[in-house]
């Protein structure tokens, strides 16, 4: 019905430019993600000014276009700003690889839920953060189970099952690392349990995603600066 309208929770994934003054404004909802335009998104009288960006979670109201995947967006009100991100750009670049991987792998229908969760909770998780590579394992790790891919590693003998009959060795260290990042203070451990993540990426999902190596390498930096 023309004019019909719905309203939701959702996180702002990405914006893109539309025309010199509008926005293309994709979110992850509880119900899967949907792409608003943002008429007149930056005139300098523009009801949406300050109301969304990358990270924020917040409460809108599209207007339903039965005839296209674009909905108008009609209003919007920031209720999680995550301003903590703005002041160190290692956790946005963390926050931008969360937000790839749930663009990507996120479902449509009630499923998205969890994801929505998920992505809200390892977005706040952030601030409080010590170790970042931490964070993103424990992200990345918790995605796979939700599409029924979680890593199985034997307990004892530190074998890492892939899809089938492989299986490749890792150290009893970093199997452990896999079964709790966060429990994991070593950098080199977590490294290395990255890795095997990393190959479970490629041999179940293609590749990781093209955020990953860069956010890693620029996570390692900052703990050669910090010595």
């Amino acid at each position: 019905m023309a004019g019909e309208t719905a309203k939701t929770k959702a996180i702002c994934l990405s914006i893109s430019p539309w025309s010199q003054t509008s926005h293309i404004v994709s979110w992850l909802t509880p119900d899967g993600k949907i792409t608003s335009s943002v008429k007149g998104a930056v005139r300098p009288k523009s009801a949406f000014l300050g109301q969304y960006d990358l990270n924020y979670i917040c409460e809108i109201v599209y207007y339903l276009n039965a005839k296209g995947d674009v909905h108008a967006l009609r209003e919007c009100t920031p209720l999680k700003l995550n301003e903590f991100l703005r002041g160190d750009y290692r956790k946005l670049l963390v926050a931008e690889h969360f937000r790839t991987i749930a663009a990507s792998l996120s479902p449509q229908g009630p499923d998205a839920a969890e994801w929505f969760n998920l992505l809200d909770d390892a977005i706040s998780k952030l601030e409080n953060a010590e170790i970042l590579l931490a964070e993103l394992l424990a992200f990345e790790i918790a995605a796979l189970k939700l599409m029924g891919l979680s890593p199985e590693i034997e307990a004892d003998s530190g074998v890492f099952t892939l899809r089938g009959e492989r299986k490749i060795t890792v150290s009893p260290e970093a199997a452990a690392c896999i079964r709790n990042p966060r429990n994991e203070k070593k950098m080199q451990i977590l490294v290395d349990a990255s890795r095997v993540i990393g190959v479970f990426y490629i041999f179940h999902l293609d590749e990781p995603p093209k955020t990953r190596r860069h956010v890693i390498q620029a996570i390692q930096q900052k703990k050669k600066e910090n010595r």
